[in-house]
């Protein structure tokens, strides 16, 4: 890969964990992007601006999976345009339109670009993170031609009980889908800028909440950004109590998608069979941890408290084997099967040109998993926690589905070596200084990344939170076309399994 015009340093947590960070020119950075984004098994992970020095810098990132290693390229622009990185590499889209609605600067041409988080009455001084743009952005949906029969069908942005705020418009003809569009910023709260100027210790509150369903593992990337800046080594039986934490995660959330699948066909009794499973894995979190949902575990240089290893062991089995139970009459049941197969198909040609990632990119064929391509913690450290990858090839909601049922049995036995292994409480301390650093972490979602800039007395300049769900949603409306009616939209969001709430932060 050439590097002419860009300047190259190595950053990194632990062996076998790198970040390579590059300074590009203009004239250098369309050269740079190109070639990164040739290289095999490279995605495109995120692309963010910020201010620095007076002006706008802007980041992109590349996983390069296969080498285990993350490449941040820093940008510093000059005027209100720049060239357009998703002429280059499409995954870059969405993050474009952001930076627009929230810099001002947009990429060169005529391409329109997406309204994504402001809402369409902000006024000039609406929260962002530096100047607004000369106008914002159109609504996100293509142009379309309604004829005939079909009509535009709104939905939400209230679409029922505990469900987030989100608006549909599904383009339809009664039966088969022909456009979807989607209005996410009822649910925006101007996350990163709240946290600009904050200490360390008070914005982890803050990163737990930007997406509450992923609190450990945003948490992590966080502390591990941090930890990097501050040269801290995280003790052994804390980075096994962060893991312990993070499947618990990501089991009750499979099994919340899996209820969420049975209402979405209409199945009350799986649903109801399968919400009992999820009420146990809350109860075990609490019995482990002192949280349902694992707020407050992870913490600056390890964790809060450890594991309460006698209640996994007694409370985890029963729980899990309720889910399999359910997972294994669902296999059985052909009403609910036949409403899964075919639904909601992403190719593994869409998920490399969109740069998924976490279940929805597993189940069609991509199999990149941060615990195994990027290790931290006890992942590929310790062989208790070395970690299996379920991969599927149809890219359907069955697909999705057996991928997270794989992946709770995984958990399970990850959890099970790891309370064999021990996990306790243990912090070192983390003191606030300047430098920045890249933290990551495998969310239930797929792949959680913190982008950290703190200033000299430790404070936050910058903090990037990019959850999985922010790179999935991109890919909801190319699954919600592929031949399915109607009916099949709730069947897909249950099989995505995303939160509002981790995109428009």
């Amino acid at each position: 890969m050439s590097e002419a015009g860009a300047r190259t340093s190595r950053r990194g947590t632990t062996p076998g964990q790198a970040v390579r960070v590059m300074r590009a020119g203009p004239a250098a950075v369309v050269d740079v992007v190109r070639a990164l984004a040739g290289v095999p098994g490279a995605r495109l992970a995120d692309l963010f601006g910020a201010i620095e020095d007076g002006g706008l810098l802007l980041r992109i990132v590349y996983a390069l999976d296969r080498d285990g290693e993350y490449v941040v390229v820093e940008w510093p622009l000059k005027g209100r345009e720049y060239p357009p990185l998703s002429d280059i590499d499409p995954a870059a889209f969405v993050e474009e339109c952001e930076i627009y609605e929230q810099f001002g600067v947009r990429p060169s041409g005529p391409r329109l670009l997406n309204r994504l988080v402001v809402p369409p009455h902000a006024a000039h001084d609406f929260p962002r993170l530096g100047t607004p743009p000369p106008r914002e952005g159109r609504e996100p949906h293509a142009p379309h031609y309604v004829s005939g029969e079909a009509f535009e069908f709104p939905f939400g942005p209230v679409r029922g009980v505990a469900l987030e705020s989100l608006y549909m418009g599904l383009v339809t003809s009664g039966e088969e889908v022909i456009d979807i569009f989607l209005l996410q910023w009822h649910k925006h709260r101007a996350i990163e800028r709240r946290l600009q100027g904050l200490p360390l210790e008070k914005a982890l509150f803050i990163v737990e909440r930007a997406e509450g369903l992923s609190a450990v593992a945003n948490a992590w990337a966080f502390c591990q950004a941090a930890e990097t800046i501050a040269g801290t080594t995280v003790p052994e039986a804390a980075q096994a109590a962060r893991a312990v934490a993070l499947e618990l995660e990501r089991l009750y959330n499979h099994a919340a998608a899996l209820a969420a699948l049975c209402q979405a066909t209409g199945l009350s009794v799986g649903q109801a069979q399968a919400e009992a499973a999820l009420e146990q894995f809350l109860r075990l979190n609490l019995a482990c941890f002192g949280h349902r949902y694992l707020f407050g575990v992870i913490t600056l240089g390890g964790v809060s408290r450890g594991p309460d290893l006698q209640a996994l062991l007694h409370l985890l089995p029963p729980a899990h084997d309720e889910l399999h139970r359910v997972t294994a009459a669902l296999w059985s049941t052909n009403s609910f099967m036949d409403r899964l197969e075919a639904c909601g198909v992403l190719s593994l040609e869409q998920v490399e040109r969109l740069a998924l990632v976490g279940p929805v990119a597993r189940a069609s064929g991509r199999g990149s998993d941060t615990r195994t391509d990027h290790p931290y913690g006890p992942y590929g450290v310790i062989r208790a926690a070395d970690v299996n990858v379920a991969v599927e090839e149809r890219g359907d909601v069955l697909a999705r589905m057996k991928v997270m049922a794989a992946e709770a049995e995984e958990s399970r036995r990850l959890l099970m070596r790891l309370a064999e292994a021990g996990a306790g409480e243990a912090v070192t301390e983390v003191r606030g200084q300047a430098g920045a650093a890249l933290g990551w972490c495998e969310s239930p979602r797929g792949e959680s990344l913190a982008w950290l800039s703190l200033d000299d007395a430790g404070r936050i300049e910058r903090a990037r939170l990019r959850p999985g769900s922010f790179r999935n949603w991109r890919a909801f409306d190319d699954a919600a076309r592929s031949r399915n009616v109607f009916t099949d939209i709730p069947i897909i969001e249950a099989s995505f399994w995303l939160t509002v709430a981790g995109f428009a932060r």
